[in-house]
C-alpha cells in the first residue's frame, strides 16, 4: 500500500541551518504556543526511496512549504526547564551542511524517544521548512523518523560522509601537505623526527580530529586543515622576517616558528574525544589539564626519545612557544610569549582561527539567500571567535553585479592561458 504524506501532524524544529541561529520554538499556526510533538515512528514495508513526490534534500537545501525526506545524526539533549520549571529537553540534530535544534517538551512523545536516543545516531525524518511570520525565520517541521542502523535494507544508499561535515582534504593529503613543507623548510632533523614520531603516535586521532568544539575548524579533520594552514603561514612569515631582520644574534628561529605551527596543538589529541560519527567532547583529563599543559609533556617525552638528543635550548624555545600560543593569560597560556618565533606563533594562531570562524560565517550568509529571493544577507551572525563579538560585513554580492563577474571571469581565463 503507498504511503501518504500530507495528513501527518508535525512537531516543530528550531533550525540553525549553520548561517543563522533560529530560536523559535514552535507555534501552532492558530494560537502562537508550543505545540506538543506528535511525531511519530513509522512502520511501513516500501523503501522510502520509492515514495512518489518525496524529495531528497539536506538541510541547507530545504524551502519553505515542501516537505522532503532527510538524513540527519542526533548529536546530543541538554535540559532545560520553563519558567514554570517544567522539564524539557533542546535537542541538537546536524547533516553535512546544517544543524537543527529540536525543542522535545516533557508532555511529547518525543521527550521520551530522546531520551534513548545515543550521540551520533543517524535517523531518517520526513518534514519540512514553514515560516508563518516573515519576522521570524522559518522552522523544520518533523512528522516521522526512523533509526536507519534499524532498517538497513530500507537506506542501502546511506553513507555517513552525508552527515559529517569535513575539511575540504582528506587526512592523508593533508598530512602529505604538512610534512613536504617541514621537509623543505626545517634544516634541523631533530625536529622532523620529532613531528614523525608525534604523528605516528596520534595518527588514529588526528586523522579525524576537530580543531576546536565549536569556536574554529570545528570539523572533521579539522586539526590537520588549521595544522596546514598555520604551516604554510609560518614557513612564508618566518621567511619574511628571517630575511628582513637578518642582522639579528641569535636569528629568528623559522625551525621553531614551523614545528611550533605543527605541534602547538597536539594536546588536544588528549584533550578531546572524537570520532568519525560524533562530535568533539572534552575528556575528563582535557577539562582539569587543557591541551597546552599537556602538549608540552608530549613534546617532552617525545623528545626524550629522540637520538641523538635535542639541544636544551632549541627545545626550550619549542616548549615555550606551544605554552605562550594562546597569547594571553586569560585565554589559558600559563605564560605570555617571551620569544620572537613565540610572538609570531601566537599571532598566527589567532588570525587562522579568526580568519577560518569569519569565512564561515560569510559563507553561511552566502548559503542563507534563495535565488528567488531579492532580500540580500548583507551581515553576517555575531562571529563568537572575535572578542568582542560582532557581526560581518559581506556587501552587496558580485552575483547581482554581472558586469564584475564578466570582468573576473575574463581576468581568471587570461591568467589561466598565460
Amino acid at each position: 500500500m503507498k504511503k501518504t504524506w500530507n495528513h501527518l501532524p508535525s512537531h516543530t524544529l528550531a533550525c540553525y541551518h549553520y548561517h543563522d541561529h533560529w530560536s523559535i520554538l514552535g507555534f501552532d499556526s492558530t494560537r502562537h504556543a508550543p505545540i506538543e510533538s506528535k511525531a511519530h515512528k513509522v512502520n511501513f514495508n516500501t523503501n522510502p526511496n520509492t515514495v512518489e513526490g518525496l524529495e531528497w534534500a539536506k538541510v541547507a537545501e530545504l524551502e519553505v512549504g515542501k516537505t522532503y525526506q532527510i538524513y540527519i545524526q542526533f548529536v546530543n539533549r541538554e535540559q532545560k526547564k520553563t519558567k514554570k520549571g517544567d522539564p524539557f529537553y533542546s535537542c541538537t540534530f546536524r547533516d553535512q551542511t546544517g544543524k537543527v535544534e529540536s525543542m522535545a517538551w516533557n508532555n511529547s512523545e518525543l521527550y521520551r524517544w530522546c531520551e534513548e536516543w545515543k550521540p551520533g545516531e543517524a535517523l531518517w525524518v520526513v518534514g519540512g521548512l514553514t515560516q508563518k511570520d516573515p519576522k521570524y525565520k522559518a522552522n523544520l517541521e518533523i512528522s516521522e523518523f526512523l533509526i536507519v542502523i534499524d532498517h538497513p535494507e530500507k537506506f542501502k544508499d546511506f553513507e555517513w560522509s552525508m552527515l559529517i561535515e569535513s575539511a575540504k582534504w582528506d587526512p592523508e593529503t593533508l598530512r602529505g601537505k604538512i610534512f613536504e613543507i617541514l621537509r623543505k623548510t626545517v634544516t634541523d632533523h631533530r625536529l622532523i623526527q620529532l613531528v614523525d614520531f608525534m604523528f605516528d603516535d596520534h595518527w588514529d586521532v588526528l586523522a579525524t580530529l576537530p580543531a576546536a568544539s565549536r569556536m574554529h575548524h570545528a570539523v572533521q579533520s579539522g586539526w590537520l586543515e588549521h595544522i596546514w594552514s598555520m604551516t604554510r603561514l609560518a614557513s612564508m612569515i618566518g621567511s619574511h622576517y628571517s630575511k628582513y631582520y637578518n642582522d639579528l644574534d641569535p636569528p629568528l628561529q623559522t625551525d621553531i616558528l614551523i614545528v611550533g605551527a605543527i605541534l602547538h596543538d597536539i594536546g588536544k589529541a588528549l584533550e578531546l574525544s572524537n570520532t568519525a560519527r560524533t562530535e568533539a567532547t572534552y575528556t575528563h583529563v582535557g577539562k582539569l589539564l587543557g591541551h597546552i599543559v599537556m602538549g608540552r609533556d608530549m613534546i617532552r617525552e617525545v623528545a626524550s626519545r629522540l637520538d641523538p638528543p635535542m639541544d636544551e635550548e632549541r627545545l626550550l624555545r619549542l616548549e615555550h612557544a606551544v605554552l605562550s600560543h594562546h597569547g594571553r593569560l586569560d585565554y589559558g597560556s600559563p605564560v605570555l610569549p617571551q620569544t620572537l618565533e613565540a610572538l609570531l606563533l601566537s599571532q598566527i594562531d589567532d588570525m587562522d582561527a579568526k580568519v577560518n570562524a569569519v569565512t564561515r560565517a560569510l559563507k553561511q550568509a552566502q548559503m542563507s539567500e534563495s535565488e528567488e529571493s531579492s532580500n540580500r544577507v548583507i551581515w553576517t551572525e555575531k562571529v563568537t571567535a572575535c572578542d568582542p563579538y560582532r557581526a560581518f560585513y559581506r556587501g552587496q554580492p558580485l552575483s547581482i553585479i554581472p558586469e564584475k563577474v564578466e570582468s573576473l571571469v575574463e581576468q581568471e581565463l587570461s591568467q589561466a592561458e598565460v
